[in-house]
């Protein structure tokens, strides 16, 4: 029975099953080729002991030895056509599979659309798989699907088949940073870049919980996923809990008093960041904290105004920006002077202690 997917623009594209050409089977197609190469070779050797006993005509030979390569060669033409429509549909069915177990939400959908993948030779639908395999969150009965969709794309392509074995491999001994090693090399220093291995990579990372690296990653993805859409929200998504975690690790961090560690993370988690007001929010005051401590006041202060655009909660936000507005103001040279500074980092001090001990 044939599976068929329904692409967006209500067309159905029917599945084309492995070992067939349109009905024909390709070793019905082959052991035809072979019968009328040995009718042929036993025509011909008849004509020719006919043409040297005297009984059969030269012209006989001819015609029988051409005919037969002509009937060879129609045949192989034949078989060399059909193969190559097999395979522009199969390649013509790529974005639709891969949206299929991207997108949808039925199972056995996303499991035919494995299945499908397996026939192709294309880099994308490999990564694809590759990401499905590896997905803890993924189904048996599709993580099996794509599993055994690679395996028979290990057949086909051979371009990548050791490669496939490697990481089919890599992935039963969940050795993440051997993946991510394969993948870099075999798919990251080409020519082209495919959003698929960058949003792997950044996946990968993520099972080792090495968020600095993943949320750099799926950055990467995200840039490449606005020339080439693919994946819908799973970027985004994954790039907010990297974020979260970082965050996390920022505040341990703060707690011990490695502040310049702290910043880092705080930093990269507030990178480019698309999430909603709180988050934004609450990433400039952890910044504004950060700078405090390490007496960056201006920066301080800069992150405090963003702070105060992006939330309506600005209680804390403007107390530490009034204070930091004094100490900008403080640029005297004098013993008072310095004396009032301390005294306003004393308090910036302890007022940002307070704001990042409620954040945790």
């Amino acid at each position: 029975m044939r599976e068929s997917f329904i692409d967006h623009s209500g067309c159905r594209s029917e599945a084309v099953q492995p070992g067939s050409i349109r009905g024909l089977p390709t070793v019905g197609l082959a052991v035809l080729v072979v019968l009328v190469l040995l009718l042929t070779l036993h025509a011909t050797a008849v004509a020719a002991a006919d043409s040297n006993a005297g009984t059969g005509s030269p012209l006989l030979f001819i015609l029988s030895f051409t005919a037969g390569i002509i009937t060879i060669s129609v045949a192989i033409i034949f078989g060399l056509t059909h193969w190559s429509h097999k395979q522009d549909r199969i390649q013509s069915m790529l974005p639709f599979c891969i949206r299929y177990l991207v997108e949808s939400k039925n199972e056995s959908e996303k499991i035919q659309a494995a299945a499908t993948l397996g026939q192709s030779k294309d880099p994308g639908a490999l990564l694809i798989l590759v990401d499905v395999v590896n997905n803890e969150k993924a189904s048996e009965a599709l993580h099996d699907a794509a599993y055994a969709a690679l395996q028979e794309m290990a057949h086909r392509y051979r371009k990548y088949s050791a490669l496939i074995k490697d990481i089919l491999t890599a992935t039963a001994e969940k050795e993440h940073a051997r993946i991510i090693e394969l993948l870099i090399e075999n798919f990251e220093n080409q020519n082209r870049k495919y959003v698929q291995s960058a949003f792997v990579i950044g996946c990968e990372y993520m099972r080792l919980a090495h968020y600095s690296e993943a949320r750099a990653w799926l950055q990467t993805a995200r840039i490449r996923n606005r020339k080439t859409p693919l994946y819908v929200n799973q970027i985004s998504q994954r790039i907010r809990s990297c974020s979260e975690q970082l965050f996390k690790e920022g505040d341990v961090l703060f707690k011990v008093g490695e502040y310049y560690e702290a910043l880092e993370r705080y930093a990269l988690a507030s990178h480019d960041m698309e999430i909603n007001e709180k988050h934004r929010y609450l990433a400039h005051l952890r910044l504004a904290g950060v700078y405090c401590k390490l007496e960056r006041y201006e920066d301080a202060y800069q992150e405090t105004l963003l702070a105060l655009q992006d939330h309506d909660e600005t209680e804390t936000s403007l107390e530490i920006n009034k204070l930091l507005q004094q100490m900008r103001a403080e640029i005297g040279t004098t013993a008072e002077a310095q004396k009032e500074r301390d005294r306003l980092a004393t308090e910036i001090s302890a007022l940002v202690d307070n704001a990042m001990a409620r954040l945790s």
